[in-house]
């Protein structure tokens, strides 16, 4: 598995070439139709902003490290955390298994079962023999409590990993993963996620592409800011003596008088980039079991953005204005909105609009199959070149999804923050048996 960085400058000129052209013809088209010009200039500026992310994001590389760093590294005590909700045993052991044989072996792991209604002894008595391990459980209290565990755990540790239990490490994922931590200031790190389960059906194959391009694009480019807003919960590594001082306020949460139990990767980012850079590791890669049936990712999509509303508040309250991350969620924030505005008005004009629409769709669809060309960069072993052009022809799809399926759903997520729970896994939603991975 990796993620190959050819031809830059060749990309790089492309998408210039499509975002200067992109923003030209709408401004042209505002020039010749006044009554357009305001949807016209949100258009242009969305091709703008798309253009610069676009660009800026190939200035994220893998980190390297020298023989003196990597000696330094190696002495790191690494615990590693796995919260636990009613996974199914065969992935769980899957996960335990793809750290038994990491390249870098960890000191400690601990998983924490917060109340499943699972039985796990066959895997947690296997395990116990072959791993240093530490099983633990509790009573239903969420993600947050669960991780709280090990960052108050009284056994000494540098860095602490965080991975969900549907989620199997590359080989390497743990040694890439630290080296970032070389730089002193680097307070946290994102693993890079890919689904284990893409050709299971059309909606993990356009989940898919969606999570590989949002971390290749915006991901990258906040990451070579220092800045990441949020660490993929699949996997995430933190300095350990920042998780010890944030516990208290981490698992106490508050918005607007209601404890969060929700968003907790991206709160532990945020914290993460008070004290200094978050960044994330594109050669330190996890493979998560991503949802197979619409009702799982309906609502593991409402979870997200009841987080989203949330972290979207505290970033634009406690980053420094002059931050890259503070100006990504006000941009990124008054673009959903206006996008939101124009396909409301799209289909309050209908068919007067019905020729915007249709230019919209194509520019839209030229975009996402010049843009998407970047997913090619992804290899996977487990994929052929036919697979990886195929991945292409989802982007569009997945765009559409996004915009015409998702959106809505987004602001159901908005009116309904205040229900905090797990929301899925309320029993066993995917098994390894039914995946296609």
């Amino acid at each position: 598995m990796d993620l190959r960085r050819g031809h830059v400058g060749l990309w790089v000129s492309l998408a210039t070439v499509a975002a200067v052209a992109g923003f030209g013809r709408h401004v042209w088209y505002a020039v010749l139709a006044p009554a357009e010009r305001p949807v016209q200039i949100i258009w242009a500026a969305g091709f703008v902003w798309m253009g610069a992310q676009w660009v800026l994001s190939w200035l994220d590389r893998p980190r390297k490290v020298t023989p003196k760093q990597q000696k330094s590294l190696d002495r790191l005590r690494v615990t590693v955390n796995i919260p636990l909700y009613n996974e199914d045993p065969a992935i769980v052991d899957r996960v335990l298994y793809a750290i038994a044989i990491q390249t870098r072996p960890v000191d400690r792991i601990e998983v924490v079962d917060d109340g499943s209604s699972v039985d796990y002894s066959a895997v947690r008595d296997h395990w116990q023999q072959r791993l240093p391990l530490a099983w633990m459980r509790q009573p239903n209290a969420g993600k947050k409590h669960a991780q709280v565990n090990t960052f108050r755990s009284p056994v000494a540790a540098d860095i602490i990993v965080t991975i969900d239990s549907d989620t199997a490490l590359e080989a390497r994922a743990i040694q890439e993963g630290l080296k970032p931590f070389a730089d002193p200031r680097v307070q946290s790190v994102a693993g890079f996620e890919v689904a284990a389960n893409p050709r299971a059906n059309w909606l993990t194959r356009t989940a898919s592409v969606r999570s590989l391009y949002f971390q290749i694009t915006a991901c990258g480019v906040q990451s070579a800011f220092g800045e990441i807003l949020v660490n993929r919960g699949a996997f995430a590594l933190y300095r350990a003596d920042l998780l010890r001082d944030i516990a208290d306020a981490y698992v106490n949460e508050t918005f607007r008088g209601y404890p969060i139990r929700l968003g907790d990767d991206a709160a532990l980012t945020l914290f993460a980039r008070g004290r200094g850079r978050t960044v994330q590791q594109p050669s330190a890669f996890s493979f998560t079991v991503y949802p197979e049936k619409l009702k799982h990712h309906f609502k593991q999509w409402i979870r997200w953005m009841r987080a989203t509303l949330i972290r979207d508040c505290w970033r634009l309250r406690y980053l420094p204005l002059s931050s890259y991350g503070w100006w990504f969620t006000f941009i990124n924030t008054i673009a959903f909105l206006s996008m939101t505005g124009t396909i409301i008005l799209v289909a309050a004009c209908w068919p007067a609009s019905a020729h915007y629409a249709a230019a919209g769709y194509l520019a839209m669809c030229a975009w996402a199959s010049m843009s998407s060309l970047r997913l090619l960069a992804v290899r996977r072993s487990d994929e052929n070149w036919l697979n990886r052009l195929g991945t292409l022809f989802y982007y569009p799809m997945a765009l559409l999804w996004g915009n015409l399926v998702l959106r809505p759903l987004r602001f159901y997520g908005i009116a309904t923050w205040k229900r905090q729970g797990w929301v899925t896994r309320g029993k066993v939603e995917v098994e390894l048996s039914g995946s296609k991975a």
